[in-house]
């Protein structure tokens, strides 16, 4: 009999352990994220015409924390020229508090001077962000101590992501995430530097504008350069049968000595030739009839992709 109970408590005890570990495993995706922090801040695109999501892990241990961190997010200027702050420069954040799951942000006077386009798109920014933090359900906008009001002079209460009918999300169809491979000038000349970068990039700004941009930008790997700093307006990149026309202005010719041109060429070069569709790079200085090649002995003027230079392989 003690050994038939035995058995029993056996048996149960391992039921119980595959019922534990099939919940955890079917535990829902979106479950997980929000448990990690992971939520969608909703930036600008760059024309400030409709809304631009970005995936971030907004850290902290209380709702008060993690939206503290997320206004500021859509406050600071962003160095990624793909999207730009929702709340400008010359709007200031007086106060914000939460009750009874609603969050209620208070802005300075000038507020009022928005246009009612940008006004309710940086609204709908701070909304939909906002609510995806667990312990807020609704937010509420106040100028000082007064309730904002609608065009017809009808107070505006409090606001969930439903609230907004307008198709203030139509960006992020058109939205997505991806890694490129970048080669960035390594600051001791002795070559490339090869990097991964998660990006967002607009599906309808071509791919190799996109590596363009990101040329633009500060590397992420310790020891490299910034290949085009902001310094240099990139007058256009177009791609026809396979090769990629950079056109750059006369900037060009007055950076940093550090980079040498042809770590400069490379590295541009290199990091287009990885989308897989370019083979070939030219790139020009100047624009019109003032235009000139950057040349070597390479047919047209064109240059292929030379990983030679890679020193971290």
């Amino acid at each position: 009999m003690k050994k038939l109970i035995r058995k029993t408590l056996v048996i149960l005890l391992l039921f119980t352990l595959i019922i534990s570990m099939a919940s955890c495993t079917n535990r829902p995706e979106g479950r997980e994220k929000k448990e990690r922090g992971s939520i969608e801040v909703y930036f600008l695109n760059q024309t400030k015409s409709a809304l631009y999501p970005v995936e971030t892990n907004i850290k902290g241990q209380t709702p008060r924390v993690k939206a503290e961190k997320a206004i500021d997010m859509l406050s600071t200027a962003q160095e990624d020229s793909d999207y730009v702050n929702s709340i400008p420069s010359s709007i200031m954040v007086r106060s914000f508090w939460i009750k009874n799951k609603n969050l209620t942000i208070s802005f300075t006077r000038a507020y009022r001077n928005m246009n009612r386009v940008n006004e309710a798109l940086m609204r709908a920014s701070l909304v939909k962000t906002l609510v995806q933090i667990d312990g807020i359900d609704t937010v509420t906008f106040r100028v000082v101590n007064d309730q904002i009001t609608d065009s017809q002079g009808n107070p505006i209460g409090a606001m969930n992501a439903e609230s907004f009918v307008d198709d203030f999300g139509s960006e992020q169809d058109s939205t997505k995430a991806l890694e490129l491979v970048l080669y960035c000038p390594a600051a001791d000349g002795s070559g490339l530097i090869r990097e991964k970068r998660d990006v967002h990039v607009n599906e309808n700004v071509p791919l190799a504008t996109a590596v363009i941009r990101q040329l633009q930008k500060n590397p992420d790997s310790n020891g490299a350069l910034v290949t085009l700093p902001s310094s240099v307006k990139v007058l256009s990149v177009n791609v026809n049968d396979g090769i990629c026309y950079v056109d750059l202005d006369q900037s060009i010719d007055n950076l940093d000595s550090r980079v040498s041109t042809n770590m400069r060429i490379y590295s541009i070069v290199d990091s287009l030739c990885e989308l897989g569709q370019i083979s070939r790079v030219q790139i020009l200085v100047g624009s019109g009839d003032q235009a000139s090649v950057i040349t070597d002995d390479e047919k047209n003027g064109t240059y292929s992709p030379n990983l030679d230079f890679v020193v971290n392989d």
